[in-house]
């Protein structure tokens, strides 16, 4: 029987504590940009604009249909072996070696991650009633102000459950941003088991972290929930 080591989850813990701050800027950012360029793909989507609207239909098909971690190994080869290519061919003056690896594991998780945000997006326009544009347009209000005023603000409150989850879900994806060699939660959980081989023991510490915040997000989620459900 497998005995498990209290000291070594505490050990780990302490140790990956440090990295916290990179897991939530590995998450954090993502989210910002997914929220700006999923909001632009939902609107185009939703309000159907020529040309435009069906590429990005194609374009959320397909994304959403790739794994990240597949993209996650995708993007970090072909950045390790034509990186230094491209770069001296558009003399840009530095190579792969030069570039950190946040920001690659930023990349590939908005890309990645995009068309889950524009969907909840999509959903919550789509949530409301066709009757909310025409009593804006008949009191006079523009277009504009009609989707800013009246809109928005009804979307936005239905679209805060999936952007908790959302959220969640690009926290648990950040885990994978080991395999381009960025040192996280749980690549820092690991380290001190290379020494004593508790890794079990690391994995819990890890584990124990990631749901710490994952409340703390949730806990985040329902009061902007509660304050926004008043209005």
């Amino acid at each position: 029987m497998m005995n498990i080591q209290p000291e070594e989850i505490y050990k780990s813990f302490l140790y990956a504590l440090h990295y916290v701050p990179v897991t939530l800027y590995v998450t954090f950012i993502p989210l910002l940009l997914c929220i700006i360029f999923g909001g632009i793909i939902a609107l185009l989507r939703v309000y159907r604009i020529a040309v435009l609207s069906p590429v990005l239909d194609f374009f959320v098909s397909v994304i959403k249909g790739i794994p990240t971690i597949l993209f996650l190994v995708i993007t970090g080869l072909l950045f390790a072996t034509r990186f230094d290519a491209l770069a001296e061919a558009l003399k840009l003056g530095i190579r792969a070696k030069d570039v950190n690896a946040v920001y690659l594991a930023i990349f590939v998780l908005t890309f990645t991650h995009i068309p889950a945000l524009s969907e909840s997006f999509r959903g919550a326009l789509l949530s409301v009633a066709k009757g909310q544009y025409e009593a804006g347009y008949s009191v006079g209000m523009t277009k504009p102000q009609t989707f800013f005023r009246i809109i928005l603000p009804q979307a936005f409150y239905v679209i805060l459950p999936g952007l908790t989850n959302n959220t969640i879900g690009l926290l648990k994806g950040s885990s994978l941003v080991y395999m381009i060699g960025v040192t996280d939660i749980l690549n820092s959980a690991l380290k001190p088991a290379n020494a004593t081989y508790a890794f079990l023991e690391s994995y819990i510490a890890a584990a124990i972290i990631y749901w710490i915040l994952c409340i703390g997000i949730e806990g985040i989620g329902r009061g902007l929930e509660a304050y926004f459900g008043k209005f």
